[in-house]
Order: C-alpha cells, then sequence, then structure tokens
C-alpha cells in the first residue's frame, strides 16, 4: 500500500497494490470527488482518491451521492470490495442508506504535521 498526498490540491491517493496499476480498470465514481479503481478481471481495489481529503475528513458522516447512481450489479460487486480490511481502513459506507465517512480522520492530522 502507498500513500500519495498532494496537500496543495487535498488529494489524497491510495494504491492498495503497485502491481495492479497496469491491469484493466473499471472506475467508480462513489461519490463527488470519490472514486475507487478496482481491476476489470479479479475485482480487486487498485486506487481510492480522495479530493478535498481535509474536508471530507472533518465530516462525521456524509452521502455516498454516486454510490445510488450505480447499477446493482455493479454495488453487489463493489461491496466486498468495500467490506475489504484495505479499502474499509480509508472508507465506511452503508450501502443501504448510501451513508459513510472516511475511516481514517486521525490521517488529516498525520497530514497537517507532514505540510
Amino acid at each position: 500500500m502507498h500513500l500519495i498526498y498532494d496537500s496543495e490540491g487535498d488529494v489524497l491517493n491510495v494504491i492498495f497494490d503497485e502491481r495492479l496499476q497496469d491491469a484493466n480498470q473499471a472506475a467508480y465514481r462513489l461519490r463527488d470527488g470519490l472514486m475507487l479503481y478496482v481491476t476489470v478481471d479479479s475485482m480487486k481495489p487498485v486506487q481510492l482518491t480522495v479530493v478535498s481529503y481535509r474536508r471530507l475528513a472533518q465530516q462525521s458522516r456524509f452521502h455516498f451521492n454516486g454510490w445510488e447512481k450505480l447499477k446493482a450489479t455493479d454495488r453487489k460487486k463493489l461491496l466486498p470490495i468495500l467490506a475489504s480490511s484495505a479499502v474499509s481502513a480509508f472508507v465506511k459506507l452503508d450501502p443501504k442508506t448510501g451513508y459513510g465517512h472516511l475511516a481514517s480522520p486521525p490521517m488529516l492530522e498525520m497530514f497537517s504535521l507532514a505540510a
């Protein structure tokens, strides 16, 4: 796993497995500014991109407006990935309500110290 944080753009990229970067990928918009990239063949998480990380990390709960726009088949495929320890370490989503939060707010403090 590799974390890349751009403090100027306030963008956090979590690369789960660098070896999968060249694999055929599908991108899923979970909400505006929150994208999950997975391999098409094996449905493994490749990358999570969070735009406006600081703002989202400060919110205790927000709506995953892109989740509800996904096809039911895509949501079904993504549920095990979102529940995986790698992805759920960063994002928590209640698929029934469409609400959730970022799971690692302490990283916000770490990024502030590093900036």
